[in-house]
């Protein structure tokens, strides 16, 4: 076989996204559920559109979630797009930022952020 004509290596699905999530390592915690259950979480990849996130329980989550970035204190409704546990991936529907908002839910969110901050 001629150099090159290389065979390709498959796509794994968490590899096919349109730009490379940059690695970080950073604190999360998930809100899900609707009784506001929480999990921590470490946050592996971000970008603007979603996130890689490695759990610290065994939760089940599927469906909707929030996701909060403790050390900036911006939330993020998501939507869990795949799951090889204990690490889940997820798509950022919407964000706020907990320092300005206003309102029951931010409110609640905001509690939970302060609370994973004071670990």
């Amino acid at each position: 076989m001629p150099a090159n004509l290389a065979t390709p290596i498959p796509l794994t699905p968490d590899e096919q996204r349109r730009a490379r999530r940059p690695r970080v390592l950073l604190a999360g915690r998930l809100a899900y559920g609707p009784d506001w259950l929480t999990v921590d979480c470490t946050i592996r990849d971000l970008t603007p559109e979603g996130a890689r996130l490695k759990l610290a329980g065994s939760a089940m989550l599927s469906g909707q979630i929030t996701l909060i970035e403790v050390g900036s204190g911006v939330s993020h409704a998501c939507e869990v797009t795949w799951r090889r546990l204990p690490e889940i991936g997820v798509r950022f529907l919407s964000s706020d930022d907990l320092t300005s908002g206003t309102g029951p839910e931010f409110a609640r969110l905001r509690r939970m952020w302060q609370d994973a901050r004071a670990r």
